[in-house]
């Protein structure tokens, strides 16, 4: 799907990070624009710096299906679906996170995603065209520790695009196209929240409660000689935009922006593959 002006896109999580990248790719491209976020002043900030033809910025919770819902039925056509908004609560064992980690996680990052397909997609298939883009992670393509909810959270996101895409096609709806986004590390908010370990100085509280959740010292210098590596291949939210939208119109279903970080997709693939094999 070419993207081009005239066309309207639903961004979630539009006030930071790869949603606001996005809007301004999408607003050069000439692309009206319903931004969404939580974060009210944020999205108004976003939505101010922004030369686009239509901006409309809406302050809301997507784990919410009526607002999002309401919000649908009030934009009428949206032809490119960024299902973007996402949190994630890290540094602890799956055993050691929280209930309301758990839910608030996939409340955001699984039913968030769903509310706006079931909300926009059958705008879609009746006018024949659009593009679902769901955000999702490297973490959602293979397993990652310390990440509580957040990686299970992403590899729902993976499942259910795929899914889409094939209900989509098995019903005729060529004209309705579905994205993954699995990006690795992107110099958003998120990112330098992960990132401030490495400045961590080790009486700090931070530092401790990693720490006091690995078995020794040696497997948190492990954690940190990883996330030097990981910082190297980190890419602008800008960059990562450009190459998403470059990915959608050529229809893409698994959008890796920086690539396979340390190969882990590609070994968790490898394994499927080996089990697959001796069976």
């Amino acid at each position: 799907m070419i993207i081009e002006a005239g066309q309207v896109a639903y961004v979630s999580g539009a006030a930071s990070g790869i949603g606001r990248a996005l809007a301004g790719a999408l607003a050069a491209r000439g692309v009206d624009l319903v931004l969404v976020d939580v974060q009210a002043e944020a999205l108004r900030e976003a939505a101010s710096e922004l030369n686009a033809v239509q901006v409309r910025a809406e302050t809301l919770d997507v784990s919410d299906p009526e607002a999002v819902h309401a919000l649908a039925e009030r934009i009428g056509r949206v032809d490119l679906l960024f299902n973007n908004a996402g949190v994630g609560y890290g540094g602890k064992m799956l055993w050691e996170s929280t209930d309301d980690e758990w839910r608030r996680t996939f409340d955001v990052n699984v039913f968030g995603v769903m509310n706006g397909i079931r909300a926009f997609v059958p705008k879609m298939i009746d006018a024949g065209r659009g593009h679902v883009i769901n955000t999702a992670s490297l973490a959602g393509l293979s397993g990652a520790p310390l990440q509580g909810a957040y990686g299970p959270s992403k590899h729902a996101v993976v499942a259910l695009s795929e899914t889409l895409r094939l209900e989509l096609r098995s019903r005729g709806h060529t004209g309705v196209g579905v994205s993954v986004v699995c990006p690795g590390f992107v110099n958003t908010p998120m990112a330098v929240g992960v990132f401030a370990l490495l400045d961590a100085e080790p009486d700090s509280e931070h530092y401790r409660m990693v720490r006091d959740s690995l078995p020794d010292q040696a497997a948190m210098d492990e954690l940190i000689s990883g996330l030097r590596t990981a910082a190297d291949t980190m890419i602008d939210a800008d960059v990562a935009a450009e190459r998403i939208l470059a990915a959608v119109e050529r229809d893409v279903l698994h959008v890796l922006p920086n690539g396979d970080l340390a190969d882990k997709a590609r070994e968790r693939a490898q394994a499927v593959l080996d089990a697959l094999d001796a069976s």
